[in-house]
């Protein structure tokens, strides 16, 4: 099997702009680090799971590094995605040496005693380092999913200010000083945009953003999810651009970390082979959450294919009207389809009695996966 460490590019004519793709979660996690033992201002970091073992710890002694050399540094955690961190001894550490720590949970604010909910969550993941280099993606930061295929991006210039200002007012959220969440779209920089997602209306960006490319499709759509729970909304003009002779794919795990999830995904398969849209399931975890569309368009970020991320999460991610940029995660796609089994109608057809009652079991809770 590929396994890439990144690649690198830089837009012509705009030499302030450059970004990277760690394909490897253990990848990202070291360039991350050496981003933040590099700080000399200032260090944000958003994540949904931290945990407290040989990773967050390096993470965490990192933060601490940097803050008792001046740095500022604020980390901003998912209550529920980094319960542990939030029951760990470290957190006293951390504002000991003079970091803030956050934690999100908007409708239950975050306690011991109080972690159930699990909508609407803080499911970001964005480090900004110095104002200077950022990284988004998918990616965790806890032991178990090291060696996840999973898609990071790095990447400087004036998108930072547009990813900045999003994370002041999720922070502010956080400490209860805000109720509004309008860090939507931003001015579109060098073929690059910075998008959130909120549960709140008119506020699912991205999700626009992505039904409306797809619908001006013309050749391809090519997709990478963990979990595929589509709405009504999305598998209709998935459909309807498969329908006009798009060729469109989608690679997810063939088992994922939620046998539920992917018992639920399960129960669009029929609706989507039969469609004519391709489905590849790769051999082992893929973390992605990736989309490009006719080689001019792509986006990278936090966004899962489900209901819940769909709907009900805090997302956020980048988007590329970028050829260069597209053409890139478009050629990570056809090297995953290599480890990858493809689907077909008459594969599917076959499948045992068990699973098809699994499937019905599942079937009436889908739309809360």
């Amino acid at each position: 099997m590929a396994n890439f460490l990144y690649t690198y590019s830089m837009l012509p004519n705009t030499p302030e702009t450059t970004w990277k793709f760690y394909t490897t979660t253990h990848h990202a996690w070291e360039a991350m680090i050496s981003a933040i033992r590099n700080a000399q201002t200032s260090i944000d970091l958003e994540q949904f799971n931290l945990a407290p073992d040989n990773i967050g710890k390096r993470f965490i002694e990192a933060l601490i590094e940097r803050a008792e050399a001046g740095v500022r540094v604020r980390l901003l955690v998912d209550a529920m995605g980094s319960v542990a961190l939030g029951q760990s001894m470290y957190i006293e550490a951390m504002e000991q040496a003079g970091i803030e720590v956050r934690f999100f949970n908007w409708i239950f604010p975050f306690s011991k005693g109080n972690k159930r909910i699990w909508y609407f969550r803080d499911h970001r993941r964005t480090l900004i380092v110095d104002m200077k280099t950022a990284f988004t993606g998918g990616v965790c930061i806890v032991d178990w999913v090291r060696y996840w295929r999973e898609t990071t991006l790095e990447i400087t210039g004036n998108i930072i200010v547009q990813m900045q200002s999003p994370f002041e007012l999720i922070w502010k959220k956080a400490h209860k000083k805000s109720l509004g969440m309008g860090d939507g779209a931003k001015t579109n920089l060098e073929g690059f945009t910075f998008l959130t997602q909120s549960p709140l209306p008119r506020q699912r960006h991205l999700y626009r953003r992505l039904i409306e490319t797809i619908r001006h499709a013309q050749t391809y759509v090519f997709l990478t999810t963990p979990y595929f729970l589509p709405d009504r909304r999305l598998l209709r003009t998935l459909v309807a651009a498969r329908r006009r002779g798009v060729d469109v794919r989608i690679i997810i795990p063939t088992n994922s970390d939620h046998p539920v999830v992917d018992r639920g995904s399960h129960t669009y398969f029929h609706r989507v082979l039969t469609a004519g849209i391709r489905l590849y399931r790769y051999r082992g975890m893929i973390h992605s959450k990736t989309a490009v569309i006719d080689g001019n368009w792509a986006m990278v970020g936090s966004l899962n294919l489900d209901n819940i991320s769909l709907r009900y999460n805090f997302e956020s991610g980048i988007v590329a009207s970028n050829h260069h940029f597209a053409s890139e995660v478009a050629g990570h796609f056809m090297n995953d389809i290599q480890n990858a089994d493809e689907l077909t109608f008459a594969q599917w057809q076959k499948r045992s009695y068990l699973s098809q009652f699994l499937e019905l079991l599942v079937w009436p809770i889908r739309k809360f996966l």
